[in-house]
């Protein structure tokens, strides 16, 4: 069965600011895109569901989707503004948490983020009788609609990287949410809000509530740790990079990381730990040529 890859949301602009707040870049960004756009250069199937403004950043970050071979087809045109986060690079001693990400403008104050009212929920026909990947990074509840609107063959993949996606939403929501994940990464900084919420008490626990194939913590410069199932038995194995870079730019390193795994994820049987081992080094590269450039994405 082919496999295909399906992100869903909003389309986003990333504009990258000096330190002295001088717009050096523009391209499309956001973690889903970033992922599915990764995926589409390494030659997968990819397709875009969502909503872009009427302007020209929306034709910026649609033209980045296209040209890495991801299909348009189901991003809507809203008149409305294209969702823009404002990234701000230091001068000196980058580490991973020291790049500000912002929904504000540093030019303007005025605040980037037009969220749409309208997002279609249905997947296209012509991928119902495909093996389907759904890449999320929110917990909208029209992201839920997308996934229970399906019932072809999916698994639903999340990259967790930040609190604001999920800290307004209740337990019992994100339970229900969280049930229909087959593969999660998270970032270490979300950890504590979202065990707290779940009244989970360790990555073991979060990984059989939810009856996970995949769990993966990140940790930046500290490498990954993985949680699977491997002869009926829960293992746990860290594994840390033997190579550490200068950062350019951290924006893209965990999407690249995600991708990565996720398409390995995707064509493997079998999770054990020589797949941890190849897959780690494959993410782990592809993490480090991220940062050592300026932006989330590889350029074509």
């Amino acid at each position: 069965m082919e496999k295909v890859f399906v992100s869903h949301g909003d389309i986003i602009l990333d504009k990258i600011y000096d330190a002295d707040l001088h717009l050096v870049q523009q391209d499309g960004g956001g973690c889903n895109w970033n992922d599915l756009y990764n995926l589409a250069i390494m030659g997968e199937s990819c397709y875009a569901i969502g909503s872009r403004g009427n302007d020209t950043e929306g034709e910026i970050a649609i033209r980045s989707l296209e040209k890495a071979g991801v299909n348009t087809d189901a991003v809507i045109v809203e008149n409305k503004p294209t969702n823009i986060m404002n990234i701000i690079i230091p001068k000196n001693n980058l580490e991973d948490n020291s790049i500000i990400h912002a929904w504000y403008s540093p030019i303007s104050n005025r605040y980037t983020m037009n969220f749409s009212e309208n997002l279609p929920t249905t997947i296209p026909e012509k991928l119902k009788d495909k093996e389907v990947f759904i890449i999320l990074d929110k917990f909208l509840p029209v992201n839920l609609a997308l996934i229970e609107h399906f019932h072809g063959k999916k698994k639903v993949c999340l990259d967790i990287g930040h609190i604001r996606f999920f800290e307004h939403f209740s337990k019992q929501y994100l339970m229900h949410f969280l049930q229909t994940a087959s593969f999660i990464q998270l970032n270490n900084t979300v950890l504590d809000l979202l065990y707290e919420r779940l009244n989970v008490q360790t990555d073991v626990d979060f990984f059989k509530q939810f009856h996970l194939d995949l769990l993966i913590i990140t940790e930046g410069k500290k490498g990954a740790t993985y949680i699977f199932q491997e002869n009926n038995e829960i293992k746990t194995i860290h594994q840390s990079p033997k190579t550490i870079v200068d950062i350019v730019d951290s924006s893209g390193a965990g999407d690249a990381f995600f991708s990565t795994t996720l398409r390995e994820y995707a064509y493997s049987n079998t999770i054990d730990t020589a797949f941890i081992e190849k897959t780690f080094a494959l993410a782990n590269k592809a993490s480090r040529d991220i940062i050592m450039q300026l932006g989330s994405r590889q350029q074509l």
